[in-house]
């Protein structure tokens, strides 16, 4: 076997640690001369003991445990055939085993269960005319009217319906936090990175022209525009700006259309009876109920 190589690795010894293990296992079921509890002893141990040298990889400690094992093996085999030294020599043996290894080996975690295809998966959205903006208010409801919360999550809104919050939700959170901040880091970038550096490589285009008379050319053509690299870089740095004008004015006519929302749902709250309570229930900001809604 190559030093190199790790013995559970090897085919060879692979093949015959199991064949061993297997022996040992039949022939501790088949001894009829021991006890139920003896046999179960040395069936406990004979596992464990396979368990604990799995990962040996030391040649000698590896002869020490393969000599013990066929050893023992040898015993079960000469007992069959009623033989009294054999005999003799297990029934000294098993009471002598650790408790430790005796005790049967612990079981392996179970396999969790198939998930059903049929069921939604938990970050799963919404199709677009499920949507809650598209199908709330409800005109009528089968119980109390539960108005949402318009919330922040570091300048996202939301709307908070019911707890524990969704994991739909808080993907989609996340994943609206990433895009503004790239966006963000990317309009920071052009700004203090990439533009100077721009105006250094068109300051030294203009060195290059004016002392030396070397003009880059570009399949033939002479480019002669002054701040070429900066033009570009202002391209670039425009569409950053404009992605992320894009994202904020996207989160200013969402914030909007859920103002409005609520505002439709404490109206009709309110002229069912209910009271609406804004804030900390010990503390309350507003405290909305039909009578307020009323002119005296």
């Amino acid at each position: 076997m190559p030093v190199y190589l790790p013995p559970k690795t090897h085919t060879k010894h692979r093949v015959a640690a199991i064949a061993l293990y297997r022996a040992l296992l039949s022939r501790c079921t088949s001894a009829s001369f021991l006890q139920d509890e003896e046999r179960t002893s040395l069936h406990n141990a004979i596992r464990n003991k396979f368990r604990q040298n799995r990962k040996i990889q030391s040649p000698r400690q590896l002869g020490l445990v393969f000599r013990a094992g066929y050893e023992v093996l040898d015993h079960l085999d000469a007992s069959a055939s009623s033989d009294p030294k054999s005999i003799s020599f297990l029934k000294t043996l098993i009471p002598t085993l650790p408790r430790g290894i005796t005790r049967a080996p612990p079981q392996r975690r179970p396999q969790p269960p198939p998930q059903d295809t049929s069921t939604k998966h938990p970050l799963a959205v919404l199709p677009p005319e499920k949507a809650v903006l598209n199908v709330r208010p409800y005109a009528k409801t089968s119980g109390p009217r539960h108005v949402p919360i318009l919330a922040s999550a570091n300048g996202v809104p939301f709307l908070r319906l019911k707890k524990p919050q969704p994991e739909s939700l808080s993907r989609v959170i996340r994943q609206k936090l990433d895009r503004r901040i790239k966006s963000f880091a990317d309009k920071i970038m052009y700004a203090n990175y990439w533009v100077p550096l721009a105006r250094y490589e068109d300051e030294w285009d203009r060195i290059l022209a004016e002392r030396f008379g070397i003009v880059e050319a570009r399949n033939g053509y002479v480019w002669a525009q002054e701040d070429k690299w900066l033009h570009e870089i202002k391209v670039a740095e425009m569409a950053a700006q404009e992605d992320f004008e894009r994202l904020n004015a996207t989160d200013r006519w969402i914030t909007k259309r859920m103002v409005e929302l609520i505002d439709k749902e404490t109206e009709l709250a309110m002229q069912e009876g209910q009271k609406i309570v804004r804030g900390r229930k010990g503390r309350p900001i507003r405290d909305l109920s039909l009578k307020q809604s009323t002119p005296s």
